[in-house]
This record gives structure tokens, sequence and C-alpha cells, in this order.
């Protein structure tokens, strides 16, 4: 079984590997989150060039592309694939930005599913094997009419490998991941295939293989709320009280490390509020209140790290 840490814009970054690395709790391959490609912006965003280069956890590293235009993702593709560190390029068509889709990028790319599909085969004919895979959601808004169209696409390209986030850019992140479309993705692509989507728990993640014969998994926002989940997956036990206060206290610092010349106390605490969206359900509400109202580092790490009291 593969682990793929899902790329979340913000959220899936330098800090955040680093943390992994530090609870020894670590996915098989981190991708990052999207470099934007267009014809007039070059893609190599500091924050994610950031994950590449200082990357030391020994993981390896896909950069993610977002982008609606051939010769610009082509152009990009070539640019991160001379950098050290990139172990292939994975081409972003799963995510939902209403800013994104407006330029048709991200799922943006399934409303027009031949331009996807000459998109899949430019940018596998300048990828080497092996460094090539897929980032798709079921479809724009009705899986049962596009999803058969986007598997021909894909197995076309014959991508090195392909993510799909059980559902379509229309439910965003809203209802259930629909996980029978991923069993149809196994069974019609000739490349091995990572389910996606509300993967939060052991007992999830095991319903879903069983499901659908996915080669593996591609956590985000639940290895985000307990990032021991990696562990877990790889024969692990689950995270102890001290353990979770231990990670909350690590991603301050490395938070803090990663921020630099920008740190302020304020956007320090800030920046943490991008993870703990996630967490919130574990808070009682009051923590939360002051959570999401903390501007002191010292406040919310002494919040985060007395939980239980």
């Amino acid at each position: 079984m593969k682990l793929a840490l899902a790329p979340m814009q913000d959220v899936t970054d330098l800090a955040f590997m680093r943390t992994l690395q530090r609870i020894g709790s670590l996915p098989d391959v981190f991708i990052t989150a999207y470099f934007r490609s267009t014809s007039t912006t070059c893609a190599l965003a500091e924050h994610n060039l950031r994950c590449i280069d200082e990357n030391e956890t020994g993981v390896p590293i896909l950069a993610q592309l977002a982008g609606s235009e051939a010769p610009a993702l082509l152009r990009d593709t070539a640019m991160l694939l001379q950098r050290p560190g990139v172990a292939g390029i994975n081409l972003n068509a799963g995510c939902p930005s209403p800013l994104v889709n407006r330029h048709g990028a991200g799922a943006g790319l399934l409303r027009n599913i031949p331009h996807f599909a000459d998109i899949l085969l430019r940018l596998r004919e300048q990828i080497p094997a092996g460094l090539f895979s897929v980032k798709c959601r079921l479809g724009w808004e009705d899986a049962a009419a596009e999803f058969p169209r986007i598997l021909d696409c894909i197995a076309a390209a014959y991508p090195d490998e392909t993510g799909i986030h059980a559902r379509t850019r229309k439910q965003l992140y809203g209802g259930s991941p629909e996980f029978s479309y991923i069993t149809q993705a196994v069974a019609n692509l000739p490349c091995p295939v990572l389910a996606n989507g509300d993967i939060n728990t052991m007992q999830q993640a095991a319903e879903c293989l069983l499901q659908t014969g996915a080669a593996g998994l591609m956590l985000g926002r639940g290895a985000v709320r307990n990032p021991y989940l990696f562990r877990q997956l790889k024969g692990g036990h689950p995270p102890t009280r001290d353990e979770m206060r231990q990670y909350y206290a690590i991603l301050i610092e490395e938070t803090g490390r990663v921020l630099l010349h920008k740190h302020t106390e304020k956007g320090h605490c800030n920046r943490m509020k991008k993870y703990l969206a996630f967490c919130y359900p574990d808070f009682t509400p009051e923590q939360e209140y002051r959570l999401r109202r903390c501007t002191s580092v010292s406040e919310m790490e002494h919040i985060l790290t007395h939980a239980e009291d």
C-alpha cells in the first residue's frame, strides 16, 4: 500500500512535512501544493520551491502543476524536472477553487474533456517514464456521465499513477465521497490508483481499500487532524494525548521556522490557524473560540498543549 500526502494549498507545506518527520509519521511520497502555470506567469512560487529545496525528510516529493494551457505546462514541467529534488510531476485536475477554475485549471480542466485529454497526452510525451501522475475528481458536475470519459483520457495517456478524489467539482467537499467510482478506475486504468476523500480514521482507510482495491491512499485533511495516521497505516499505534500535544508544539515551532523574516506573532498565529481549521472538532467550543481569536503564540501553545484541562 502506497501512502501519499495530498496537496493542500498553504497547509501541506514545508512546516507540516518537517513536523511529520519529527513525530515519526511519514508517507511514502509528498506532493507540493500547486504551482500556478500560465502563459504569462512562471510557476516557480517561492513557498512551494522551499518544499522541494529544503526537504530534509528523505521522502520523495512531486511538483504539482495547475494550468490549462499546454505550452505553459510544458515549459514549467521542463523547468521543474531540471530542479534537484523533484521526483516527478503531478497534474492538478481536482482543485475546486473558483479562482483557479475560472481560468480552466484544476477541476476546471474537466469541463472540457477533449482539452484535458490533449494536455495529458502532451505532458506524457515530455515527461520520462515513472515521473508523471495525475490527481483528478470524478467530473465537473455529473460523475455518471463524465467519469467514464475521463478514465478513457487518462488511460490513453498512460500516466504512471492516478490519484482520484471521489467527488465532482460541484460537490466541493460536501456530501460523501463515492468510492464506487474509484473501484471503476482501478478496473479500467493501466496504472496504480490512489484513493482520496474523507479518509480520516483507520476504519475508513480499511473500508476504502477493501471496497476499491486501490493501490494506496492519498490523505489530506485527515492527516492534518491526526498526523499519526501514516504511522498507524504502517502498523504503528494510535497517538497518545502526549503525542498530540507534542504534534501541536512541533508544528508551532516549524511554522515559525518557515516564516523566517516574514515572522510576526500575529502572522505566526494566523499561519497556525490554517492547520487548526481541520482540528477544531477535537477541542471544546470554548477552546475553539479562543484559538480562532488568538494572536499570541504562547497563549495558542498553552491552549493546544493543555487541551484536556
